[in-house]
């Protein structure tokens, strides 16, 4: 341990301890030295020691001492008794004492401090020369010495010394070599006069191999003689080494800047051209520049061959190329059929069949570099591969390179094929979409901000351009909100477009145009797609009128639904009432035969209501005969005013009649040209109010005959004429109240007149203002024969018949079979199919009246069993049922009967028919002429 160390390990009570050992030494000098010093002997002991102890202890230590002297130089040598007069007696001496210790205390304590920071300088230098590594040296060139710091000595591999050394012992240590050129080196700076050089050097290192040293000289100059070399030096082979391998990063990321350079160029490149060969080409150059060749190729796998084919090359010409397109075992096929890089060193002694050999030797392609080109799903396209002039091979960065370019040629390989594939697909899409009968269009969405504010025409397909009726060059490009055939593209439909690309859900909606001339209805599929939103749509406008026409049929139907079971009530009332009346006890012969004629009165007037149910239906399906013959127009008219006439004096009308006086003859069917007039004229007088007027006028103008039915009524709504014709079509008063009718009058009218090959109009000035109702029929040429009476013919004589009932509603037969009794006929009755086929052939009737429905064997059945037993084809089968329809007519005949009634039988028909004795039925035209009641 050193003196410095020692001063700085001392506590404070071994320096307090120290001071007063000076002291005690101090004090015993001036007892001994007291006769020889006198009054000094403060100044001569004391002080110096005050100096000393606060230069080498401190001003703590040196202040005591201080006090100590100040004591003892005033201690008496008589005694203790002595000592506060000695100092009263002076006390000048004992201040300058005091103030001059006090001086030396502070310049004591002052150069402890000082040179505490010496050391402490010192030794933060000598750490920092340690630290880093740096040594130091001062040679004396006079006395041949060095001293050496220690990291210089152990730089040099020489013994640590604080003390100079001989230079010679260090120069021994130094090769030759080095030790004459740093001599050299010297002697030149110090021709040059310089004080300060540097100089970089190899010193040998005791592990072995050499450090590099920066030196730093200072030359110390006494006058023109060099006396000292002074400086530093440092090991800077850590330093050379970083050098040297930033050097060489540097050099690698200049390379690697250059290459991504060539790399961003050939991207930048690559999208301006849409040739893959030319693409292939550009690719093949940039890795060929990087390998530093001049020739390559890039072959592509055919996927339907399995061949190989160049797509691009480089340094070949067309004849090299197509003996390299015969190699079957080249470096190509050998990546792609391995999937893996191949690489020839050297082409003389790498392994190949003599083809693929000589074909290398002949263009001196001495190494190949064959990268394969894989697709992201696995597939091998081909491989990219590089022709090099000298046997080497590839580095590291030319294989990474490589793989990079391979890289970018599958992906634009399989972009291109991806476009192929999908120019095909659009191809095959548009013709399917071009050549469907579906209308579709795409519509590109145009936002402003966040929010879809129209929509841009993208594709428009035949079927679409058709339904829209333009072209699809007028819709392409243009925005939809404005395009006039596209008003059905607003509220709400364009909401469901924005909806469908916003939630990306289908959406399914219809929509209408009512902005032209007639209303038109769509139904749209709106589905997202990438583009923006895909329209299906068809044109539903004939769809939605038949559904209105339908809902309007049904409408109507059910009104006439509910009039017919009002108009079927009706007549019940009274039939009933009379009923009662006549079965009742206490009624007068004049009741009885009253309500006979109140029953036949009401059962008449629902036979009417089904006979125009029947014709109507006839009429629809084509089946109503007219019996045409000559007639005289004067005849049909009176025999109408004869059937309305009641109804018009009920209701206390005026009926004018305006007729041609001259003689109208035309071939027509009189009953039911009668039954359209009356017609006319019962809605004529239904609706006008009690008191009104009426005309009928008639005649014959330029081969026309016109028939017109006017009226002062409640008149007809323009917009509702077409509708008067209509089935079930009511006509209503003020207050929505109907005039009764099933509503099918002039429905049936029309029909009738339709089949005279003649029209039937309606006209009106509005409601309350009347009606005119105009028949206009083809004249033809005057019939020449005698017309066709409207009236009734002379009955023909009656005869006996033998006749068969059979029909499970026993009132129906029963009552049937008693008016058939009152005429003279002899009756049989069964209510059953078995029984009525037992009678027959027990009794063999002249005439069978057969319902269809009944229990055991049917109508129909029962009539084959007649017809197939001996003397059955002479009998008159009749079909006596409610079923009326042509098809159940057609089955009756197919059974073998000779006629078919529908249900309610007028007694005056079956009375004719009976009377005649005939089978007018020969086919289901026929039958409808013989269903139902005939009316004037």
């Amino acid at each position: 341990m050193n003196p410095k160390q020692y001063r700085q390990e001392m506590s404070n009570v071994q320096r307090y301890a120290i001071a007063l050992l000076i002291a005690m030494v101090a004090g015993g000098l001036h007892w001994l030295l007291w006769p020889a010093v006198g009054a000094l002997r403060a100044f001569v002991f004391y002080l110096p020691a005050v100096a000393a102890a606060a230069a080498a202890l401190g001003p703590g230590p040196g202040t005591l001492l201080l006090f100590v002297g100040a004591i003892g130089t005033g201690w008496p040598l008589g005694g203790l008794d002595e000592w506060p007069q000695a100092h009263l007696a002076d006390p000048t001496r004992l201040v300058l004492y005091l103030v001059l210790g006090g001086l030396l205390v502070g310049m004591g304590a002052s150069l402890r401090r000082n040179r505490a920071r010496a050391v402490s300088a010192e030794d933060r230098l000598m750490m920092a020369i340690e630290g880093t590594g740096i040594g130091v040296f001062d040679i004396d060139l006079a006395a041949r010495t060095i001293s050496a710091s220690p990291a210089l000595a152990r730089l040099a591999g020489a013994p640590v010394s604080p003390d100079p050394v001989p230079l010679d012992a260090w120069t021994a240590r130094l090769p030759p070599q080095l030790l004459l050129d740093s001599r050299e080196h010297l002697r030149q700076k110090l021709k040059q006069g310089a004080t300060f050089y540097e100089r970089e050097v190899p010193l040998p290192s005791p592990e072995g191999g050499d450090h590099r040293v920066l030196l730093r000289v200072h030359v110390v100059w006494r006058g023109t003689r060099a006396v000292r070399l002074r400086g530093a030096c440092v090991d800077i082979t850590e330093r050379k080494q970083v050098h040297a391998q930033l050097a060489a990063t540097r050099g690698q990321l200049n390379q690697q800047f250059d290459d991504l350079n060539q790399l961003h160029e050939l991207s930048s490149q690559l999208p301006e051209t849409t040739d893959i060969a030319r693409q292939l080409h550009m690719i093949l150059a940039t890795l060929a520049h990087f390998h530093g060749a001049h020739q390559g190729m890039v072959s592509l796998l055919d996927p339907l061959t399995d061949e190989l084919r160049i797509a691009a090359s480089l340094g070949f010409d067309a004849t090299a190329l197509a003996t390299a397109q015969r190699l079957s075992d080249g470096p190509c096929a050998q990546t792609c059929r391995q999937r893996t890089r191949t690489t020839l060193e050297d082409t003389q002694t790498a392994p190949m069949d003599d083809e693929c050999r000589g074909f290398l030797a002949a263009h001196a392609i001495r190494a190949v570099h064959s990268t394969p080109l894989i697709s992201s799903q696995g597939e091998v396209l081909g491989a990219i591969t590089v022709h090099l002039g000298e046997p080497r091979h590839p580095t590291e960065r030319e294989c990474r390179l490589a793989d990079i370019c391979a890289r970018k040629a599958t992906v634009f390989i399989e972009r291109t094929r991806a476009r192929d594939e999908l120019l095909v697909s659009q191809g095959r899409f548009e013709a399917v979409l071009e050549t469907s009968g579906a209308p579709f269009v795409i519509l590109k969405p145009l936002h402003q901000g966040e929010r879809i504010v129209d929509f841009l025409w993208m594709y428009v397909n035949r079927a679409a351009a058709e339904a829209l009726e333009c072209t699809p060059e007028q819709l392409v490009g243009h925005r939809v909100l404005h395009s006039s055939p596209c008003r059905w593209m607003g509220n709400p439909a364009f909401s469901y477009c924005v909806q469908a690309v916003e939630s990306h859900t289908i959406c399914e909606f219809d929509t209408t145009d009512t902005q032209g001339a007639d209303t038109r209805w769509f139904h749209c599929i709106a589905s997202p797609i990438p583009e923006g939103v895909g329209v299906w749509f068809t044109d539903i406008s004939e769809r939605m009128r038949n559904e209105q026409l339908l809902r309007d049929s049904d409408r109507r139907k059910d009104e006439f639904l509910a009039t017919l079971a009002h108009e079927l009530r009706n007549p019940l009332a009274p039939i009933r009432q009379a009923t009662l009346l006549a079965m009742s006890p206490h009624a007068t012969d004049a009741q009885k035969q009253w309500s006979c004629e109140v029953i036949d009165r009401q059962v008449s007037h629902m036979a009417l209501l089904l006979d125009d149910l029947l014709d109507v239906s006839r009429i629809t399906r084509g089946a109503l005969p007219l019996r045409r013959a000559p007639t005289d127009l004067a005849n049909v008219l009176a025999s109408a005013v004869e059937t309305v006439r009641p109804l018009i004096d009920a209701k206390g009308h005026q009926l004018l009649i305006d007729v041609d006086e001259t003689p109208v003859v035309f071939d027509a069917d009189p009953l039911r040209l009668a039954q359209v007039v009356a017609n006319l004229l019962t809605n004529a007088a239904k609706y006008t109010d009690p008191g009104g007027t009426l005309g009928l006028r008639a005649g014959r103008r330029d081969g026309v005959i016109t028939i017109e039915v006017r009226d002062n009524g409640i008149g007809i709504p323009p917009e509702a004429i077409p509708d008067a014709f209509r089935m079930f079509a009511q006509l209503h008063h003020a207050g929505d109240r109907t005039s009764g009718g099933l509503g099918i009058g002039l429905a049936l009218s029309k029909g009738l007149v339709e089949l005279h090959g003649g029209t039937l109009t309606a006209s009106s000035e509005g409601p309350g203002r009347g009606s005119v109702f105009t028949v206009q029929l083809p004249a033809g040429e005057d019939a020449s024969a005698s017309p066709t009476p409207t009236g009734p013919t002379a009955a023909p004589r009656r005869r006996r018949l033998r006749v068969l009932i059979a029909d499970d509603n026993r009132d129906a037969s029963d009552t049937l079979a008693a008016l058939l009794q009152v005429q003279g006929h002899d009756v049989r009755m069964a209510y059953d199919g078995d029984q009525a086929l037992a009678l027959w052939r027990e009794e063999r009737p002249d005439v069978c009246l057969l319902d269809i429905g009944m229990p055991g064997r049917t109508g129909h059945q029962v009539a084959r069993e007649i017809r197939r037993s001996r003397g059955g084809e002479l009998a008159l089968l009749v079909a006596v049922t409610g079923w009326s329809q042509l098809h159940d007519r057609e089955l009756a005949l197919e059974a073998g009967f000779d006629m078919h009634l529908t249900k309610p039988v007028s007694p005056a028909q079956l009375s004719h028919l009976l009377d005649n004795m005939v089978k007018p039925l020969t086919h289901p035209a026929d039958a409808a002429s013989a269903s139902g009641v005939a009316r004037p």
